[in-house]
C-alpha cells in the first residue's frame, strides 16, 4: 500500500475512533450526567476532552471515564503528530535549495548510486571546478538519496537533486537542461535487469533533445558489461568507463610492479598533495607551441616550469583521439585543434608562455 493510502486510512481509522468514543460516552453517560443529555452533548465532551479542557466536561461513570482517558491520550498523540508535520514542513522549506533560473555549462549526473557522491566531491574539489554547478536525475526516493546527510559536505552547495526519470525527454529538457549541459554522466542503474540497456535508453534520450543545439553535451557512461559498449557508442556515448576492467587491469599491474595502484590512486583523486591528468586545448593552448614536435613541446614546457606547479607533457589529443607518449611516426607536430596532455598538482595555465 502506498504511502498516500496510509495517510487517508490513518484518518479514517481516528475518526471512526472518535465516533465510537462518542456514541459510547452517550450511552454510558446517558441518565447520569446533567451534561450529556444527548449524543451532540456526547460529541462535545469527547472533543473538549479531546483537546485538553479536562475540567469543565468530566463524566461521571467508570466507564465514560475510560473512555475520557483514552481520547485524551489519543488526542495528545494526533496533536503532536500534527506539530511534527507542520515542524517538519518548516524545516523542509527552509532546508529547500533553489534552482538556479538561468544554467548552461553545468555538469548532469544520471541516476544515483554510492559511486555518485565520489563524483560529486572529485569535481567540486578545492582543485577541480568548485562552482560548477551539478543537477543529480534521479527516481530514488529521499530515503535512498539521503540528501539532507549529503549537504552536510561543502561540495554539495552547488549540486541540484532532481525527482524523475532520466530516461524521459520531459525531464531531461525541462527540469535538468540537459541539452545545455557540457557533460552528462550517466551511472549504471543497479535496480535495472539490464543496467546498459536502460544507460543507451538515457542516452539516446538525451541526443535527441535539442538537435539545433552547436553542440551536444559530452555523455559518460558507466557501463557494466564490456560486451555493450559498441550499443552504447551508438546511443551516442563520448566516453566510457567500465570499473569492473580498470579494476582488474590495476591488479594485474599491482601483481607485476608492486605499489604501481598508488599511481592510479593519486591520478584520479584531486587533492594539493597529489597530481592529477589535465587536458589543454582551444584557447588555453598557447600558440607558440604551434609546429613543435611532442619532444620540442615536452623540452618546452620543462624550460619554463613553474615550481609551484611543474607541468609534465605525456599525451597529446588529436580529432577526439588520446595519444599517450607518442612515438615519431604517431604524432609530427602540434596544429590548431590539438590538445596537450600534461600531469600537474592543478590546472596549469600555458598562456603566458
Amino acid at each position: 500500500m502506498r504511502k498516500g493510502k496510509w495517510y487517508w486510512v490513518g484518518i479514517l481509522t481516528i475518526l471512526l475512533i472518535f465516533f465510537v468514543f462518542c456514541f459510547a460516552l452517550f450511552l454510558l453517560e446517558r441518565g447520569k450526567n446533567p451534561r450529556c443529555n444527548d449524543l451532540f452533548d456526547a460529541f462535545r465532551m469527547v472533543l473538549v476532552l479531546f483537546l485538553g479542557e479536562y475540567e469543565e466536561f468530566a463524566p461521571v461513570t467508570t466507564g465514560g471515564k475510560l473512555i475520557i482517558t483514552f481520547s485524551f491520550i489519543l488526542g495528545v498523540a494526533v496533536v503532536a503528530t500534527v506539530i511534527g508535520k507542520i515542524a517538519s514542513f518548516f524545516v523542509k522549506l527552509k532546508r529547500e535549495v533553489k534552482m538556479p533560473k538561468e544554467t548552461g555549462g553545468h555538469i548532469v549526473i544520471c541516476n544515483w548510486n554510492d559511486k555518485g557522491d565520489k563524483i560529486v566531491k572529485e569535481i567540486h574539489s578545492p582543485v577541480a571546478e568548485p562552482e560548477t554547478e551539478i543537477y543529480i536525475v534521479t527516481d530514488k526516493d529521499d530515503k535512498e538519496i539521503r540528501e539532507e546527510e549529503l549537504r552536510v559536505s561543502p561540495e554539495y552547495e552547488n549540486v541540484y537533486f532532481i525527482k524523475g526519470d532520466p530516461s524521459l525527454h520531459a525531464v531531461l529538457k525541462n527540469s535538468a537542461k540537459a541539452h545545455l549541459a557540457k557533460s552528462i554522466i550517466i551511472l549504471a542503474d543497479e535496480r535495472s535487469p539490464d543496467p546498459d540497456a536502460k544507460t543507451a535508453l538515457i542516452s539516446l534520450a538525451i541526443t535527441r533533445l535539442e538537435t539545433e543545439q552547436p553542440q551536444k553535451p559530452h555523455i559518460i557512461a558507466e557501463v557494466i558489461n564490456h560486451r555493450k559498449i559498441q550499443h552504447l557508442l551508438d546511443a551516442g556515448v563520448d566516453e566510457w568507463v567500465c570499473a569492473t576492467d580498470y579494476g582488474l587491469g590495476i591488479i594485474a599491474q599491482a601483481a607485476l610492479y608492486k605499489k604501481i595502484s598508488d599511481v592510479y590512486h593519486q591520478l584520479l583523486t584531486y587533492s594539493e598533495e597529489t597530481c592529477e591528468i589535465y587536458l589543454i586545448e582551444g584557447p588555453k593552448l598557447p600558440r607558440s607551441l604551434f609546429g613543435k614536435s611532442f619532444k620540442e613541446a615536452a623540452q618546452f614546457l620543462n624550460e619554463k616550469r613553474d615550481e609551484e606547479n611543474p607541468a609534465i607533457l605525456i599525451g597529446v589529443k588529436r580529432e577526439g583521439r588520446i595519444i599517450l607518449n607518442p612515438r615519431e611516426g604517431d604524432f609530427d607536430i602540434i596544429k590548431e585543434g590539438d590538445g596537450l596532455v600534461v600531469i600537474a598538482y592543478k590546472l596549469p595555465d600555458l598562456r603566458d608562455m
